[in-house]
């Protein structure tokens, strides 16, 4: 079995987690945890298999030593710091950010890499933080949410972010945030069964892409690498509405854009952006290595967030892989391959002389 190093996948830190209970009086976390999380709701019962993994390395280490060969980037469980405590993302953030990177150090053989987190509702300390993570901790990731408490991410005051990340040649993870308030229907005042997450977070991811795209970031930064969760979520399957809806109405577009003519045909800029494979069967991932090219999907599951505390999540999207008409080479570049050149880290530890 090839080596998997997964991309994608989630952590919640002790020390972190601790922080901000301190502050769950004066934030509004529990609305924007996902919904796996819902203890934090009712009292911490860690009943859950993905709970004990999600927090517990013990319960961590026997769900992943049934995967020969499989390593994690690590990243921290949504909400992202400034939901958690707008007043104290910077502390937050740095708190996170010292755990993560320790955890790495501590565990390689376990853990490939971890994504920074950026307290992004003050963007000069979330790119003073930024540069510290990759010079000082060597992070190699960053996990960005599709939006900043409501704020969308082409925003000037953003561009920093992207700018240092292009600079340093590092890849964003993208992660939808939408919360349980953000209604389906006006006539409600919350989304019920789950659709807020279940279906509103691919569009989240959908909705930044294009105002990443459409919004000028990827002109102005058009070697940025955006993994973009759960298999590129709306656009590879909508490829052909992008296409014909897009082709149509440009000019509207443009007028929005200032005048800012696009540089190539627009369906281009959504294939600029990567993926991860978390949609768990083979056609899905499939229709992502069709649109965005076999380069640009890289092996990540989403685990622990599934009903057997990610080991669904990783079994389901290997035997997707495998099982898949993509050739032995192109599916070992899924698997470790384009990690190896997109993160500019090994796939294995390497072996002790």
């Amino acid at each position: 079995m090839d080596p998997r190093v997964d991309i994608f996948c989630h952590i919640l830190p002790k020390k972190y987690d601790a922080a901000r209970w301190e502050r769950v009086g004066k934030t509004n976390f529990v609305k924007h945890s996902p919904s796996h999380l819902k203890y934090v709701a009712g009292g911490k019962t860690q009943d859950q298999e993905n709970i004990k993994v999600l927090m517990d390395l013990d319960a961590r280490w026997r769900m992943m030593d049934q995967f020969p060969g499989y390593r994690q980037v690590i990243s921290v469980a949504s909400p992202p710091v400034e939901a958690v405590d707008p007043d104290d993302s910077e502390y937050l953030a740095k708190l996170l950010n010292d755990e993560m990177a320790e955890l790495v150090q501590k565990y390689p053989d376990r853990f490939a890499g971890a994504a920074a987190s950026l307290p992004m509702n003050k963007p000069e300390a979330a790119a003073k933080e930024l540069e510290r993570c990759i010079k000082d901790l060597k992070m190699p990731t960053l996990q960005l949410f599709s939006n900043v408490n409501g704020k969308p991410l082409d925003l000037d005051e953003y561009r920093p972010i992207f700018e240092i990340m292009e600079k340093n040649n590092l890849p964003i993870l993208l992660h939808p945030a939408r919360a349980i308030d953000h209604w389906d229907y006006p006539t409600e005042a919350d989304s019920k069964f789950i659709i807020w997450q279940v279906f509103g977070w691919p569009y989240e991811t959908t909705a930044a892409m294009t105002r990443i795209a459409f919004g000028g970031v990827l002109d102005d930064y058009p070697n940025l690498k955006i993994i973009c969760h759960h298999s590129g979520a709306m656009v590879p399957f909508f490829a052909g509405r992008i296409t014909s809806m897009y082709r149509m109405l440009e000019p509207l577009i443009v007028a929005e854009r200032k005048g800012r003519p696009f540089s190539k045909p627009i369906i281009e800029y959504f294939r600029a952006f990567y993926a991860d494979v978390s949609t768990f069967t083979t056609s899905s991932i499939e229709c992502a290595v069709d649109f965005f090219g076999v380069d640009h999907v890289i092996f990540g599951t989403d685990a622990p967030f599934d009903f057997e505390g990610g080991r669904a999540s990783v079994r389901e999207c290997t035997d997707a892989i495998n099982n898949s008409r993509l050739s032995a080479e192109d599916k070992t570049r899924i698997f470790s391959g384009n990690f190896e050149k997109h993160f500019r880290l090994p796939a294995q530890v390497a072996a002790k002389v």
